[in-house]
C-alpha cells in the first residue's frame, strides 16, 4: 500500500471521539515528531505524532486534531495525537453540531515583534543606489 492510498484511507476515515479524547489545535511543531496544541480549555501541551501518520500527513500550526491525553504520557508529552482533522471532517462535524464552539472563530494570528514593527505596506529600499527625496527632485527639475 503506497503514501497516497494511505493518505486517502485516512481521509475516507469514519471516526467518533471515544473516551477522554478532545479536540485540539496545532500551534506547531516542536520537533522530535512532537508538536505543541491547544485544547478547548486554552490549556497547551505537547502531544507526539504517531508513526502510522509521520510520512502520511503533514501537520502545520493552525491544523486540528483529536488528541487521546492518556496514551503515551510522560514528563513531557501530555498525549498522542489520534486522528488529523481535515477541512473535509470539520465541515461534517460543524454539520453535525459537533464542533466545539472554542474553535469556531479563526486561529489567532501568532506575529513575532519584527512582523508588528514592518508593515506589508513597507517598499523594499535599496542600498545600493542614492536616495532621493521629492524636494531634490523638484529643484533640479526646476533648473
Amino acid at each position: 500500500m503506497g503514501k497516497k492510498q494511505t493518505a486517502r484511507n485516512q481521509l475516507d476515515d469514519d471516526f467518533e471521539i471515544e473516551g477522554n479524547q478532545t479536540y485540539a489545535r496545532s500551534l506547531g511543531p516542536r520537533g522530535n515528531h512532537q508538536h505543541e496544541v491547544e485544547f478547548i480549555d486554552g490549556s497547551k501541551k505537547l502531544v507526539t505524532l504517531p508513526p502510522k501518520f509521520r510520512n502520511v500527513v503533514w501537520l502545520k500550526r493552525g491544523h486540528y486534531v483529536i488528541v487521546d491525553p492518556s496514551v503515551g504520557v510522560t514528563e513531557k508529552v501530555g498525549g498522542e495525537i489520534v486522528f488529523v482533522l481535515f477541512p473535509k471532517n470539520i465541515k461534517d462535524l460543524k454539520a453535525a453540531g459537533k464542533w466545539p464552539a472554542e474553535f469556531s472563530e479563526p486561529a489567532p494570528a501568532v506575529t513575532t515583534q519584527e512582523e508588528e514593527e514592518q508593515s506589508d505596506d513597507d517598499l523594499f529600499v535599496n542600498n545600493n543606489r542614492p536616495i532621493m527625496s521629492d524636494t531634490e527632485s523638484e529643484s533640479s527639475d526646476e533648473e
